[in-house]
């Protein structure tokens, strides 16, 4: 009987200390839930528990800024071919080494030089040959016309190149065959027949008629005696009312065209009429055709080629035209047939480029030349200079999304390599001493917006509805350029997110531990235990953690 009582006894203990614990439990939440949300409200500027939140409105600059990421490569890497028909007999380099200009790269076989030598030697005979009958060749001196009209546009003066003037203005002169002028104009009113009054920019009158038209586009013409080639017009009605203006151009147009020789004199004047067979330019120089320009072009370049192969004959090896870092080597003689190449490569080491994906929203805001800050996080936390140097404007679409890129030149630093992930950061826009305020407290409509400059905490409702005038905004902040003044109180909707303890992270109260220190604990017992080592009712001990504040069983051992 007496050991019927001492266990009630032992049993009525073990309940007394679970409730006291479960109390000492509910306490210390109580006390956690009240501390949180005051600092929830202290940091955030909450003025109540349904998510409205208060700002300040201060003044500080803020920046549109485009991100992307890419690798880094080498873009300044030359090429050094070896003359064709050399062989190399041994190469002195390998990948990887440094070279500077002037160092040996290779020794030849000399007899796969004089070889060379011969062949190059044998072209410019044959050039020679094609030279001396081109000399002969000569180009009629004359330019005529080859139909009846009128010269209404002469653009080549006495002493020019023809072959000048034609790639400058793609015509020597520009000729009226049917006899008219003409001007475009937007006039829907106008019918094809109604007469009108041309006023050319000299306040000379000429009758024009309306030609044709298309939609609400008229077209007027007039003589060509007398009007100038592109003149500025006015168009009145018969009555001299205002109808509009446009540009004179030819009706019907002939280009007057050449390709060698030198303008001895012009023969004719604009607004002149011509025969055909009319001699319109005398030429002279014209023996020198294009042909002849061509093969001595050709020739010069083959005497640079054996200027080359004599040097290389005379020394016996092939040097480096670069400096910097080897990147391919030149195939020596012995080495497989299928894998020959006959360049070297080198790498400067001077400057690297990173091609940077760009959203079709952010490509028409950057330009060639603009400043780009890189950072390259393998090497080094410091922020390079680097420019755009070119933007591709050939869209990709993936997923309903278009990206174009950009490329950025950056400098090269010691540890720097083809290959190594860099990120890009690239300054649109920027206001300094601007007005911002947070971007979540901006209300847009399709033709205002505004904020809320007051709030009821009994009726917990926002009110002052005050429009504004906003700049520019990234995913933070937007500029207030008239509105409201700095000092000015705002308030918004706070935005909900989806972590624990109503949508604040934990991480921002000095890593989410209880007040006072480290992990619950409860008295007479060790962190997160129970007075004399309980456990919660049926089983497991409790474990406390911060991330989330979620709670974790074990089961029972």
């Amino acid at each position: 009987m007496e050991h019927k009582r001492r266990k009630k006894k032992i049993k009525a203990s073990k309940i007394i200390k679970v409730v006291v614990a479960l109390v000492l439990v509910g306490a210390i939440l109580t006390g956690l839930t009240i501390f949180l949300k005051n600092r929830v409200k202290d940091k955030f500027g909450s003025t109540s528990d349904t998510g409205i939140k208060s700002a300040t409105v201060t003044s500080g600059s803020i920046s549109t800024t485009v991100y992307g990421t890419g690798r880094l490569s080498d873009d300044d890497t030359k090429t050094q071919t070896i003359p064709e028909g050399i062989a190399l007999s041994e190469i002195k380099i390998a990948v990887g080494d440094t070279v500077k200009e002037g160092d040996e790269i290779a020794t030849v076989n000399l007899s796969s030089v004089l070889s060379a030598m011969a062949d190059t030697q044998a072209s410019i005979d044959t050039l020679d040959g094609k030279l001396e009958d081109a000399a002969d060749e000569e180009i009629d001196d004359e330019i005529k016309a080859s139909v009846p009209g009128r010269v209404k546009k002469i653009y080549v003066e006495e002493g020019n190149d023809v072959s000048s003037v034609m790639s400058k203005s793609n015509a020597l002169m520009l000729l009226s065959l049917d006899g008219y002028m003409a001007v475009d104009l937007e006039k829907g009113s106008l019918s094809v027949g109604d007469a009108v009054k041309v006023i050319t920019s000299d306040e000379k009158e000429y009758d024009g008629e309306v030609e044709s038209k298309s939609g609400d586009t008229v077209t007027i013409i007039l003589t060509d005696n007398g009007p100038v080639f592109e003149d500025q017009v006015k168009i009145t009605d018969e009555e001299g009312n205002a109808l509009g203006s446009g540009t004179l151009y030819i009706h019907d147009e002939l280009t007057v065209v050449g390709f060698a020789g030198t303008v001895k004199s012009i023969d004719v004047s604009e607004n002149d009429k011509v025969k055909a067979d009319k001699k319109l330019i005398t030429l002279e120089d014209t023996s020198y055709t294009a042909n002849y320009e061509t093969l001595l072009s050709e020739r010069a370049g083959l005497e640079e080629d054996l200027l080359e192969l004599v040097e290389i004959y005379r020394s016996g090896k092939i040097f480096s035209e670069y400096e910097g870092t080897v990147r391919s080597v030149p195939t020596a003689e012995d080495d497989d047939a299928e894998t020959a190449s006959s360049e070297m490569t080198v790498c400067p080491d001077k400057t690297m480029t990173i091609s940077v994906s760009i959203d079709e929203t952010d490509i028409l805001s950057l330009s060639v030349g603009q400043q780009v800050d890189v950072s390259v996080t393998s090497i080094s936390d410091e922020t390079f200079s680097g420019t755009i140097t070119e933007i591709d404007k050939t869209g990709t679409s993936s997923s309903g999304v278009t990206t174009y890129t950009a490329t950025v030149q950056i400098d090269k630093v010691e540890g720097m390599l083809s290959g190594m992930s860099a990120s890009a950061s690239i300054t649109i826009e920027s206001v300094d001493n601007a007005l911002i305020i947070p971007i979540d407290a901006l209300k847009q409509t399709s033709s205002t917006a505004y904020v809320y400059t007051t709030y009821d905490e009994e009726t917990q409702t926002m009110d002052g509805m005050t429009e504004v005038e906003v700049g520019i905004s990234n995913s933070s902040y937007v500029e207030i350029k008239s509105g409201l003044n700095e000092g000015d109180t705002i308030y918004y909707q706070e935005k909900k997110s989806s972590s624990s303890f109503g949508g604040f992270n934990p991480g921002d109260f000095g890593g989410g531990s209880f007040p006072g220190g480290g992990g619950m604990s409860f008295p007479g017992g060790d962190s997160g235990s129970f007075p004399g080592g309980g456990s919660f009712p049926g089983g497991g001990s409790s474990s406390g953690s911060s991330r989330g504040g979620s709670r974790s069983k074990r089961g029972e051992s």
